[in-house]
């Protein structure tokens, strides 16, 4: 069979492919509730590796993983992160568990092993097409991102005495869901 052909053939079939899965996602809806699919989480996992420019992955955490720096980061992660992360950095909380995809394990392999420059640029520049907001225009100052990023290399190690104290510092949510 001449090349051209084998090309043909190849494109040909996974476009048909292509086309199966998607009538397959159509059929079956686009509820935050459901399971990605090995070809989504795929597809994402591969487009937030690109999505972080090259200059990033090599930057280091300047701030000095200080018990001071890493309670900072914890006060911070607290107010702020905990609603969709959770305390413990596990993402089982009823904001993230109804998004899609769901927020992260921060204790698990594939978030430790990031760079400190990826973890810096998702926080300030966020994810698109997930719940994950970009945070450069409310973290003015840098040192409180790089502070953040101490805190969650430290939860893999987070005692329950920390679990205990961080209940106390997380966001009240208000009566009126305006202000939420």
């Amino acid at each position: 069979m001449k090349p051209w052909k084998v090309v043909l053939l190849t494109l040909f079939a996974l476009a048909v492919a292509a086309a199966g899965y998607g009538a397959m996602l159509v059929r079956g809806g686009f509820s935050a509730l459901a399971t990605p699919s090995t070809v989504e989480e795929f597809a994402a996992t591969t487009a937030r590796k690109m999505a972080v420019p090259s200059g990033y992955r090599q930057l280091r955490n300047p701030a000095t993983p200080s018990m001071e720096n890493i309670r900072r980061g914890m006060e911070h992660f607290s107010d702020h992160c905990a609603t969709c992360h959770a305390n413990d950095g596990g993402g089982k909380t009823p904001f993230g568990k109804g998004l899609y995809p769901k927020p992260p394990d921060l204790r698990a392999s594939e978030t430790q092993n990031k760079s400190d420059g990826e973890l810096y640029y998702t926080i300030q520049n966020g994810v698109r097409l997930s719940g994950m907001p970009a945070f450069s225009e409310v973290h003015t100052d840098t040192n409180e991102t790089w502070r953040l990023i101490l805190f969650i290399r430290h939860l893999p190690q987070i005692t329950t005495e920390e679990l205990k104290e961080m209940k106390g510092l997380n966001r009240k949510p208000q009566s009126n869901p305006a202000n939420w």
